[in-house]
């Protein structure tokens, strides 16, 4: 998570506060939850911060009882008014004492719809690490599969001091906590300082099975300057094709300026990975603007260049316009480029349609022996190689 959604969800918690301190006119003679005796030990728990009062009713839907707490939850969950969704999730977080977190944190990852599932988790650890962030890197450090809290837990501790988080974050034992914590230094540090998270990410080393630092490093310096991240990227000799740092640059520089994001890949040396970084720029563009994209692509001269943007273009349209995108695959100048294009856009027509596809791409020209048969298409590849 970055410092941006840090802030931003640190926004909706004190809103929620607010809402909740407006809401009351008269204090709560409701008694107060107990702790349930699945939290951590008190002995490892901060002080708890005071609470907002809250209306009586409110304090009896939100009980900490198994039952009910798993009910109240669905229901908030079960609202279709997002803004509504939001302010009820922030008042039942609102409720918790520092021991009742972990156990509400542990039921909401059981709930049902990812979404929901998801916004709820990212603001009950965000009021966690604000109240808590001790509290909340030992439950981190003692059960698996909750390691990623440990990156908001030093997100918020770079702010304070940098040096002092990262020398606490490579003091710890768990490889896997302490990749989550050097992200959220990293994180922070892309806001502020972009070029020392690159380095940062650099030194860490890797962490198998996780997606390197340096892509995240990258990812984030493009957020805040593209064209200097790309810079750099382009004279990185780390990593290599489609996830190569010049190519986390292109992806989130397309995501905010697919022309500009672009016209720089057409401007490297390297033909391979200009023809990659452009495939990605295109790709990109043509799902947000396909009239812009489209005149873009056109206006390229004949090349490796003209044909990797032709293929992006293919694979952008398919899923909506499979007659489209045969065209654009047609269009490529080399053969074996514009065959592994038809066989590629072949096996998802195959996949989406199995009994009227292969028809439809023999009148779209595409080679008999490009064309699976019924029961081997292959999914829609991901937006983002």
């Amino acid at each position: 998570m970055t410092l941006r959604q840090v802030l931003i969800i640190g926004g909706i918690f004190v809103a929620g506060v607010a809402i909740d301190r407006a809401f009351v006119a008269t204090e709560s003679t409701a008694s107060s939850k107990q702790d349930d005796p699945t939290s951590p030990p008190a002995a490892t728990v901060a002080p708890a911060a005071t609470k907002p009062a809250v209306p009586a009713v409110e304090l009896q839907q939100f009980s900490s009882s198994s039952g009910q707490t798993k009910k109240a939850l669905e229901a908030i969950l079960k609202e279709t008014d997002p803004r509504q969704r939001i302010t009820d999730l922030q008042s039942f977080i609102n409720t918790l004492k520092p021991g009742e977190y972990a156990d509400a944190l542990k039921r909401i990852r059981r709930l049902p719809g990812s979404s929901d599932r998801d916004l709820a988790s990212r603001l009950l650890i965000s009021s966690w690490v604000q109240s808590d962030p001790n509290g909340a890197l030992q439950f981190a450090a003692s059960n698996a599969g909750y390691e990623n809290i440990a990156e908001s837990v030093f997100q918020q501790e770079a702010a304070t001091g940098v040096q002092g988080a990262i020398d606490r974050a490579m003091a710890l034992p768990n490889p896997d906590l302490r990749y989550q914590a050097l992200r959220g230094i990293v994180s922070y540090l892309a806001d502020t300082d972009p070029s020392a998270a690159l380095v940062l990410a650099q030194k860490a080393g890797d962490f198998p099975g996780n997606e390197p630092l340096t892509s995240l490093a990258y990812r984030e310096w493009a957020n805040v300057d593209p064209a200097a991240a790309a810079a750099q990227a382009a004279k990185d000799p780390n990593g290599g094709g489609w996830r190569s740092p010049v190519n986390q640059v292109v992806r989130t520089w397309a995501s905010q300026d697919p022309a500009a994001a672009a016209n720089w890949s057409l401007s490297l040396g390297d033909p391979q990975t200009s023809s990659r970084a452009v495939s990605q720029a295109v790709r990109q563009w043509a799902r947000a603007d396909l009239t812009a994209a489209t005149n873009w692509v056109t206006g390229l001269s004949d090349g490796q260049a003209h044909d990797s943007a032709s293929a992006a273009m293919a694979y952008a349209i398919a899923p909506n316009d499979a007659q489209s995108a045969v065209n654009w695959a047609n269009g490529i100048a080399d053969e074996n480029a514009r065959n592994a294009a038809l066989q590629r856009l072949s096996r998802e027509v195959m996949w989406r349609d199995p009994t009227n596809g292969a028809a439809m791409l023999q009148a779209a020209g595409v080679p008999v022996n490009l064309i699976p048969p019924p029961g081997q298409g292959r999914p829609p590849f991901p937006p983002g190689p």
